[in-house]
């Protein structure tokens, strides 16, 4: 069981301090958030999307990514992937990300899918996503980096079929599938499984999260022949739709054995006890299906 740690979730630590708490938790990679942050954010408290201080810019000179670097290798721990924010489209920043990658010893870096608002026809932007990963693919064969597209909400690759439509053309040593069943609890939702075997080579990471659903009104009187609205929302990893011991048995079942990501975004753990609960609950849910 190889754990890692996607540092958009430990908003609150310095590189070397998400580190040395990995370490303390038994998670070796490290999944380094890559993003500009804004100077006006920085006077804000720590958050996921803001003041993120396990971030590495993508502009990073020598001494940023020294830092970075030593943090990993201080520590004993292993830098898997950069995690950028890359638009669809933009060659230049995904070069520019994958150079840094190579230079942080990671192996992995997500690139851009076009989002999907209702605004532009699918097979339009599924055409433009086509024409991007044409040359993603020539890139991360030169850098000898895999590309990762994510199954995320509001893109053109919420679900494992949609990705692996888009991804099915390309090289899978080049281009593969970031699986997230915590996204797809937010809208892409396919038996996990069968998403799994589609995707076959395709398959090389995993984020683990969790999600849920709630009435926007709790508590009123239901009148069943009015509609009701549900949002949703993040959840603790235990505690949420998407059922993790079983999404593991399908992995096990499909033969994975790459990395498991956590990414717990409901707030309810201070982030050192969050990795150190998602460590142990991976650990007993890994022995329950021995």
């Amino acid at each position: 069981m190889k754990l890692s740690i996607f540092t958009v979730a430990a908003p609150d630590l310095t590189p070397d301090e998400l580190c040395e708490a990995a370490a303390a938790a038994g998670i070796a990679g490290l999944e380094w958030r890559c993003k500009e942050t804004p100077p006006e954010l920085l006077i804000e408290q720590p958050s996921f999307w803001g003041n993120n201080q396990c971030t590495i810019s993508p502009k990073a000179g020598d001494e940023e990514i020294s830092r970075f670097r030593q943090a990993a290798i201080g520590h004993n721990r292993q830098s898997i992937a950069v995690t950028p924010y890359l638009s669809c489209g933009d060659i230049e920043g995904t070069e520019q990300v994958m150079r840094l990658a190579k230079r942080l010893d990671a192996s992995m870096v997500r690139v851009g899918v076009p989002s999907y608002d209702r605004s532009r026809p699918y097979g339009e932007l599924f055409q433009q996503a086509t024409d991007y990963l044409k040359e993603v693919e020539r890139l991360a064969l030169d850098y000898g980096i895999k590309a990762l597209v994510e199954t995320h909400h509001v893109t053109i690759t919420p679900s494992a079929s949609l990705a692996h439509r888009l991804v099915s053309p390309f090289n899978p040593d080049a281009i593969g599938v970031l699986y997230d069943p915590g996204n797809m609890v937010h809208e892409g939702y396919e038996n996990y499984r069968m998403g799994m075997e589609l995707l076959g080579p395709y398959l090389a990471h995993v984020h683990v999260k969790n999600a849920g659903w709630h009435s926007a009104s709790p508590g009123e009187t239901a009148d069943h022949l009015k509609p009701v609205a549900w949002n949703s929302g993040w959840a603790p990893i235990a505690n949420g739709v998407v059922p993790w011991k079983q999404v593991l048995l399908d992995l096990k079942a499909v033969g994975y054995d790459g990395w498991f990501g956590v990414e717990d975004f409901s707030g309810t753990f201070d982030t050192r006890t969050m990795l150190q609960t998602y460590a142990n609950q991976m650990k007993i849910w890994m022995e329950e299906i021995q």
